[in-house]
């Protein structure tokens, strides 16, 4: 494979007008991406998830483990056995209640960059994370479970803010994000009520920043147990990610003066461990529906060899007063990653019809959802090419990375016109392996996005961001 990489600045000069800084902070992602080509065997790996779950996540070790955004949506958090164990089997005789508790502790620091053309900079570096209690089960049915998320500020400047890791005007807050309480009806089903997470499409937790969404809900859930699953809920306030208020799920979609909930049905079924469908729909009251749907299937070619082939689907229309204004609109997209070993190769398109989808409540599932860009703008057309390896099979357990680079074409006149658009995302990941810095995992990210510049609203982007996350679990 040749390596012989020209750095210099893929486009024209013109592209480049910005600054010298923009040019040197392009070399320097394509010097990354080429380190990590350099290592990797002949067959190259894969692109990430979704965004929103890729933010949660490392890249996978192989086709079957990589989760689509209605896989992930029925997966528990398994928490990691107890740093303490000797404090823990002070519990072994109490009540399930407390016997069965867990108190865990999850630190972040995370640098953010990004330098854009036409607009300001935003820049900011922040501490915090969070502190959960989850409680054993009362009398075999009843629950409790909380969770304090704070984030503070380490630098920001006031005229450089929109980061989204802290608050408004670069401000630190405290927020008790989760408080509910859960009732087991049965070995599957579920009740959960009050503050609460989700990890649907387009209603999730969108953990890209230091604190994530969190909602105010009354939801029922049954677990993957007998081939199927689902999720039903009415949601009635939701905390962004950058701030410590609830408000209603009208007012958190941009709309003041609203006072609107949202309710939702979802559910996935599996025919055997290499098909599976899911769907979801979502009607946010007096503004839209959004209605998504995927398809997954695997196949194994002995047992280094695989591959993947997923499809998804989304309408959304405008509902009851359209607060929103009058919109119908739906986009579909697919993708095929070829796993060999640990590496996998991806490759997805989707094509948006005449308005752009909307996505107020989280992350967007699409396979075109990148670091900046989720490639679905009116009438966007685009495609993506994505590499991913974990180094443990070549003796560097903890180590993983991935590239995408997406290409988004529009119409360059008319109504619609915007500027077509290039992403390309580098990550990389290190989870320490021993003591003492074990539960560590640091996350190097960078991005650039450039839009044609002669198309009205082209705005390139640089993204830098560092991410340390850490865990210790008490109980």
């Amino acid at each position: 494979m040749n390596l012989n990489m020209n750095l210099e600045c893929p486009r024209s000069a013109s592209w480049c007008r910005a600054s010298w800084g923009r040019c040197r902070g392009i070399r320097a992602a394509h010097a990354i991406v080429a380190t990590l080509l350099a290592v990797l065997p002949v067959t190259h790996g894969s692109a990430s998830p979704p965004e929103y779950i890729a933010t949660e996540n490392p890249a996978s070790a192989s086709v079957e483990q990589e989760k689509s955004p209605m896989e992930g949506a029925y997966v528990e958090k398994v928490l990691p056995p107890s740093d303490y164990p000797e404090f823990k089997k002070r519990f072994e005789d109490a009540d399930p209640f407390w016997r069965d508790s867990r108190l865990y502790l999850r630190p972040r620091s995370y640098y953010f960059d990004r330098q854009r053309e036409n607009t300001p900079d935003s820049v900011a570096a922040a501490y915090g994370g969070w502190l959960s209690f989850r409680s054993g089960d009362w009398h075999d049915r009843v629950s409790a479970n909380a969770t304090l998320f704070t984030t503070q500020r380490l630098y920001g400047p006031d005229d450089k803010d929109g980061t989204l890791l802290l608050g408004e005007g670069q401000e630190g807050f405290w927020v008790l994000g989760e408080a509910n309480i859960g009732i087991r009806l049965t070995d599957d089903i579920s009740a959960k009520l009050y503050r609460q997470t989700f990890n649907l499409p387009y209603l999730n937790r969108n953990d890209g920043r230091m604190v994530p969404n969190t909602f105010e809900a009354y939801s029922l859930n049954k677990r993957l147990g007998d081939r199927w699953a689902f999720v039903g809920a009415h949601v009635t306030q939701m905390k962004l990610r950058n701030s410590d208020d609830f408000v209603s799920m009208s007012e958190a979609a941009g709309f003041d003066d609203e006072d609107e909930p949202l309710s939702v049905a979802s559910a996935r079924y599996d025919f055997n461990d290499e098909f599976n469908i899911g769907a979801t729909y979502q009607y946010a009251w007096e503004f839209m529906e959004t209605f998504y749907a995927e398809a997954n299937a695997l196949w194994r070619f002995g047992d280094d060899l695989a591959l993947r082939f997923g499809a998804q689907y989304t309408g959304q229309e405008s509902v009851g007063d359209e607060i929103g204004g009058d919109f119908d609109t739906h986009v579909y997209g697919a993708k095929v990653a070829a796993g060999y070993r640990n590496a996998i190769l991806s490759v997805a398109f989707s094509s948006t019809d005449n308005t752009r989808i909307r996505n107020p409540y989280g992350g967007y599932p699409g396979y075109l959802s990148l670091m900046i860009q989720s490639f679905n703008r009116a009438k966007e057309d685009g495609w993506l090419v994505g590499l991913s390896y974990d180094f443990s099979r070549i003796g560097v357990p903890g180590l993983s990375g991935f590239i995408n680079y997406a290409d988004g074409d529009t119409p360059d006149n008319g109504p619609l016109a915007s500027p077509d658009q290039i992403e390309f995302d580098v990550t990389l990941d290190y989870r320490f392996q021993s003591r003492p810095l074990q539960g560590f995992w640091l996350r190097a990210r960078a991005a650039t996005l450039d839009q044609e510049g002669d198309v009205a609203g082209a705005n390139d982007v640089d993204d830098v961001r560092i991410i340390l996350n850490y865990e210790l679990s008490f109980l």
